[in-house]
């Protein structure tokens, strides 16, 4: 099994592949998630070593049969899904939300938008997505309290690594340690200065300085259970000895 992020004009949203799916069975299960028909769908399939697929369907060059996604040093890592049906449901669902003419959500009220037969949230309800799918509640108080819990073995002020799903480690000083209303209220976040500019911003988010200022791509805002501090977490050594002189 891969973890694949799958993604539409509509959706978002994590979910676990077996690496013996083939072209139909993949098809079905994203039909199931985007709500697009599976013969007006583009694929995009992006890999861990940064190459990325395209897939036609119905394809000619992919057999029914065949296994997209292979257990080996490329696994997939995201599926994007296009629905090339102008006229279709979802194309419509999507001019809805996004158009200023004919965006309802803000012409209606609450009430009236969620009695809609026919809108984005009406869909996400259907089909389970989202904060309606009947586990979402679950699995977020339990990351909730995972959260809380490593808080307490995390030390703002300290050396600190960064571990997180599909990046190398990256070390450097925790600086700040909780909550960052401009992205949510309710998670804990762990403002990190690296050592080296592999971050996403300078310590701020969304003009709020929650740390430093320190300089740009040297700070990001990780989740807890990605972070653990101590003092043997020191900068890595970068041994230049074998290296020429062709700058000094």
């Amino acid at each position: 099994m891969v973890e694949v992020l799958i993604t539409s004009d509509l959706v978002s949203v994590q979910k676990s592949l077996s690496t013996d799916i083939t072209l139909t069975e993949l098809c079905s299960k994203l039909n199931t998630i985007t709500g697009v028909e599976p013969n007006d769908m583009k694929l995009r399939l992006s890999y861990t070593n940064s190459r990325e697929d395209t897939i036609i369907v119905p394809c000619r060059t992919h057999g029914v049969n065949q296994p997209l996604l292979p257990n080996d040093s490329a696994q997939v890592t995201a599926i994007s899904v296009e629905d090339t049906n102008a006229t279709s449901v979802t194309n419509q669902l999507k001019r809805d939300s996004s158009s200023p003419d004919s965006n309802v959500a803000f012409k209606l009220s609450e009430e009236e938008y969620e009695s809609r037969e026919s809108s984005v949230l009406r869909w996400k309800k259907d089909n389970q997505l989202g904060r309606f799918d009947p586990k979402y509640l679950v699995k977020r108080n339990e990351e909730l309290r995972l959260h809380k819990d490593k808080m307490n073995n995390l030390d703002v002020g300290q050396r600190c690594t960064v571990k997180t799903e599909d990046q190398p480690e990256r070390r450097g000083w925790l600086r700040y340690l909780g909550k960052v209303p401009e992205i949510n209220v309710e998670d804990i976040w762990c403002g990190v200065e690296f050592d080296e500019p592999l971050g996403k911003n300078d310590g701020s988010y969304k003009g709020v300085q929650y740390f430093g200022p320190v300089g740009n791509k040297y700070g990001a805002f990780v989740k807890p259970r990605f972070v653990e501090t101590g003092e043997q977490y020191e900068p890595f050594d970068i041994d230049f000895s074998d290296s020429e002189d062709d700058e000094i």
